[in-house]
Order: C-alpha cells, then sequence, then structure tokens
C-alpha cells in the first residue's frame, strides 16, 4: 500500500481519494470540482491540491483515510446493479459480506442490470484508471444469447460493423458458438467499448439479447466461479491473470 512516506509526506489530493476507495481518477476529481471534500475544514476543488500526513480531509462530511487495497474477482449474477449504492435496487456491493464494507468497494467498468458475469471489483481508482485505459489494450470477450436465429448475411455485417444512433460500433471480432439453440449463441470480443454496445448491435440487425455473459477480461477467463461469489487476489496477482492467463 501506499502511504504518505512514500511521498515525501504529502500527496496530491486526488490521488489521496483514490486511496481511500472513493473511485478511480475522474470520479474523484468530478468529487473535488463539485466541492465535496474539505482539508482541515476549508473546502478544496483543486485536485492538485497537496495533502499532508497531518492534515484531517473529510468527504461528504465524513473524515477519510487510505485503507488496504482490495482486488476481487467477481462473477456479477443477472438482475443486480454494476454501482456502488441504489435507492430502489441492490448492488454488486450490496451483495458482498459486510465485512467488505470497511474496504469502499466499486466495480471497474460496468455491466447492466441484466448482464452477467466476470467483474473485477476494488478500492484502488489508480488501478482501474489504468485497467480500463484504452492505451493498455485489454479486451473482453462476451458470450450472448440472441433472441432469433442469426442468418450468415447479418452475421457478416456484424463482422463489419453497424451504425447505430449516430455511431459507428465495430466488435473486434464475433463467431458462432456451437450452444443449444443452434445460430442463437455467438463469442463477441470487444476493445474499448460503449454502454451498452452489444444490445445496440442486435437491434441495429434486427435482432435483440436474451442473455449476455462477460466470460474474460483479458486472458482472466469466467468457467468455475458461482454467481454472487468472488475470489480475492492480489495485484501482482490479478495483472498475471489478466496478462497471462487465469481460468477462475
Amino acid at each position: 500500500m501506499i502511504t504518505m512516506n512514500d511521498q515525501k509526506n504529502s500527496i496530491r489530493l486526488n490521488r489521496y481519494l483514490a486511496l481511500c476507495g472513493i473511485g478511480a481518477r475522474r470520479k474523484v476529481e468530478e468529487h473535488i470540482l463539485a466541492g465535496k471534500v474539505t482539508i482541515n475544514g476549508e473546502v478544496v476543488t483543486e485536485p492538485g491540491r497537496q495533502v499532508m500526513e497531518s492534515d484531517v480531509v473529510l468527504f461528504e462530511g465524513k473524515e477519510i483515510s487510505p485503507v488496504e487495497q482490495k482486488y476481487l474477482i467477481f462473477n456479477k449474477p443477472c438482475g443486480v446493479l454494476s454501482a456502488v449504492e441504489d435507492s430502489r435496487e441492490r448492488t454488486v456491493i450490496d451483495i458482498l459480506p459486510p465485512e467488505m464494507d470497511k474496504y469502499r468497494l466499486f466495480p471497474v467498468g460496468r455491466l447492466d442490470r441484466e448482464s452477467e458475469g466476470l467483474m473485477i471489483l476494488t478500492n484502488d481508482g489508480m488501478f482501474s484508471q489504468e485497467l480500463i485505459h484504452p492505451s493498455k489494450g485489454i479486451t473482453k470477450t462476451y458470450e450472448v444469447e440472441l433472441r432469433k436465429p442469426m442468418q450468415e448475411e447479418k452475421l457478416i455485417e456484424w463482422t463489419k460493423g453497424v451504425e447505430c444512433e449516430g455511431l459507428f460500433l465495430k466488435p473486434i471480432s464475433v463467431r458462432r458458438i456451437g450452444r443449444s439453440p443452434l445460430q442463437c449463441w455467438f463469442e463477441v470480443v470487444l476493445g474499448e467499448g460503449i454502454k451498452r454496445e452489444i444490445r445496440l448491435m442486435a437491434r441495429s440487425l434486427g435482432n435483440d439479447v436474451r442473455r449476455l455473459i462477460r466470460r474474460r477480461i483479458g486472458k482472466l477467463e469466467l468457467r468455475e466461479l458461482t454467481a454472487g461469489s468472488y475470489i480475492s487476489v492480489s495485484m501482482e496477482e490479478l495483472w498475471s491473470y489478466i496478462k497471462v492467463g487465469k481460468i477462475v
């Protein structure tokens, strides 16, 4: 864990909030600019403000400090939100055991409510930012069941990319999977991705998604972990699994 001593007794405020598990860099900077953070009673809106060891930092009125960094490989169930909290529905954080509350975990990236599968939960904002940054080139692989069989000409159209809601959406690859019902299951690999990208592509092709499972992040593959369960690993282990390969 990075401490103040690692940073010559001070650290940038945005980095400090990330170490406290408040969120990734973009999110914590939004919080700072919104005036949600005080240092020694003073509202601070500068992400680059230095925080000293002796400073008292409050976020939304509550004192915060760096916590042990956690990295969970999680199997998100269908019907659960990829969010930290929601007033009406269960989130991925709600279904973790209570002893995880102190770590202020958040999901890295998103899976929509009806999607399921592999997800990373952490409180390390810098790790989160690095994992999702396009420069890393980390792909995500999904198994998708469509509501109707897809004919070959539509599959070819999909592989070339489709126009949808003013966007051009193109997967890295799409291939059929020999699962029942036949001609309805596909493996789809995405790069950077946008919100609900696979569902948007399917609709633009006159189809719809019945089931969507994220199967891989990089070379980390979900096969054995049951829905709603998780494995706690170190950051070094997690990067190794993503880059070199691991079945969980």
